[in-house]
């Protein structure tokens, strides 16, 4: 369907993306490596979600906060997804944390990145930290304490965001009536008929093109920008639905694995002190990306492969 010269590029890309995950995969072991990763991960992304929850505040939430540019999150939804998959994180750093001062640090960062997530008035991930935070609410370590303080930060946060960002949030309600989700929806069809036209190997990597929009988008189709706008269509209109089944199982398994590893070690003395709490805050983040993936095109993001990969470590480590 592509050329091949647009699938190499892509191809190319996607590698490169993997080639570091594998080799940090084959270094990393212990606890003192796996948190330090852990550190890295969300350090390097969580700034600039500390950055914009201090601009959203100083600003009332007028304007939208944006990830670093010539990026893949560098729009306002992919920041702010980033951002839904990271909080769990600095959860777990904090509870597993014994300085007074970092342990201060990261409940103001924590803080400061929901209201980055919300003033980047990405309707999707507001959707996704809705769902992040039942779920951390289910699985932190004090589920009471836990989802009082939750409610109570996202309350405030909710409360203090201009009339602006209210109406935008409530066209998720009328979505029929706003140009961006239709324009979605409509994307969303098309890639159902290029799947259902080629369904085992899809139409490559780079569906976002006008010819695919011009073999298979819907009557009714009136132009737009051709993204996919979700993991899951993106999945299934680049590599057919035997890619969208296995980019599917790499969540179902890791979800399962890590459960495992946190029965497993829950009564151990030493690892029972951080692989339980580690392993939950994986799940954590894991509905927080399913969740916020069903409206963004990042299945090549390479947050969530790491996530994936804290499981993998954490089990060669007890291996």
């Amino acid at each position: 369907m592509n050329t091949p010269d647009v699938v190499l590029e892509r191809w190319i890309f996607v590698s490169k993306i993997h080639l570091m995950l594998m080799v940090t995969l084959m270094l990393i072991r212990g606890r003192k490596q796996i948190e330090g990763l852990v550190w890295v991960v969300t350090a390097s992304i969580g700034f600039y979600g500390i950055k914009g929850g201090i601009w959203t505040v100083l600003h009332g939430g007028s304007g939208r906060v944006w990830g670093p540019p010539d990026s893949m999150i560098g729009d306002n939804n992919g920041l702010a997804l980033a951002l839904v998959i990271l909080v769990p994180f600095v959860y777990y750093l904090y509870q597993v944390s014994s300085r007074r001062l970092l342990r201060w640090g990261l409940a103001f960062s924590g803080v400061a990145m929901c209201f980055s997530i919300l003033g980047s008035q990405s309707r999707g991930a507001f959707l996704a930290l809705i769902g992040m935070a039942f779920m951390l609410a289910l699985k932190g370590k004090r589920p009471f304490l836990t989802s009082s303080l939750i409610v109570a930060v996202l309350t405030t946060a909710i409360l203090s965001m201009p009339e602006s960002w209210t109406s935008r949030m409530e066209t998720i309600q009328t979505y029929e009536q706003d140009d961006s989700a239709m324009s979605r929806i409509m994307t969303w069809k098309t890639l159902w008929n290029l799947a259902m036209h080629r369904p085992i190997v899809g139409a490559g990597f780079n569906t976002d093109n006008p010819l695919v929009f011009a073999l298979y988008a819907p009557t009714g189709w009136e132009g737009g920008t051709p993204v996919a706008h979700s993991i899951y269509f993106q999945a299934l209109g680049e590599h057919g639905f035997p890619g969208l089944i296995l980019y599917l199982l790499i969540g179902v398994f890791t979800w399962r694995k890590a459960g495992h590893l946190a029965r497993l070690t829950a009564i151990d003395a030493e690892l029972g002190q951080w692989v339980p709490l580690l392993m939950r805050m994986v799940q954590v983040s894991l509905v927080g990306f399913a969740a916020g993936g069903a409206f963004l095109s990042l299945v090549y993001f390479d947050l969530p492969y790491y996530i994936v990969g804290y499981v993998v470590l954490v089990d060669a480590t007890l291996r």
